[in-house]
């Protein structure tokens, strides 16, 4: 049993200090978007707001008349991961989200899981509320940061999963750490959402842990 549990320590370990474009231990590729076709490409499904790949990266923007932030959905399914991807704020960007939904049938709740969220001021992790609980499980900011986000300038995020744990770090600012029971569960896919014109993403990367 402490062998096992020894095993799992490092392996969670190896994902969290990989550096930034090096492959985790113990992973495969899941996903790389380096958006150099003219459009989103098979599994990208767009809710709300204008995605655009333009000069060979993706151009968010909201649209007022739709009173909600701009999102998108890219399915894959991932438990035990690594996340990497450029953002930037342009124009009057308000915030970037990256985050995920709980899997059908892994949870009894209505709503997104967590999210990592960078404003041009600070960024923080986000527990979502349970939208049927609102009362019983609302939101909860489980880490954040008061640091600039400079507009025009590309900042490099790597997001780690394991078990119930979250580590979020962008180079050269306080690396977040996180965990609630909730963040085991298998997610279906990357959520991604943009409030204000605009943000820009590049160069996504996901490794999933071998089976």
């Amino acid at each position: 049993m402490k062998t096992a549990a020894l095993t799992l320590a490092f392996l969670a370990l190896s994902f969290v200090v990989a550096a930034a474009g090096d492959p985790p231990a113990n992973s495969d590729v899941a996903l790389e978007e380096s958006f150099d076709k003219a459009e989103l490409g098979k599994g990208w499904s767009v809710n709300t707001g204008e995605w655009k790949v333009v000069d060979g990266v993706l151009r968010v923007r909201e649209i007022a008349a739709e009173k909600h932030s701009a999102a998108a959905r890219r399915v894959l399914v991932s438990q035990n991961a690594v996340y990497e991807l450029k953002f930037r704020f342009v124009g009057e960007g308000k915030a970037f989200h990256f985050g995920f939904d709980p899997a059908p049938g892994e949870l009894k709740k209505k709503g997104h899981l967590f999210s990592v969220i960078v404003t041009p001021e600070s960024w923080k992790i986000l527990k979502h509320i349970d939208k049927d609980r609102r009362e019983e499980d609302p939101n909860e900011t489980l880490g954040e940061q008061k640091t600039e986000f400079k507009k025009g300038e590309w900042y490099s995020l790597r997001v780690v999963t394991w078990d119930k744990s979250v580590t979020a770090k962008i180079e050269g600012k306080e690396t977040l750490k996180v965990s609630h029971p909730t963040f085991s569960v298998k997610k279906p896919t990357l959520v991604f959402r943009c409030l204000g014109d605009g943000v820009e993403i590049d160069d996504i990367k996901v490794w999933t842990q071998k089976k």
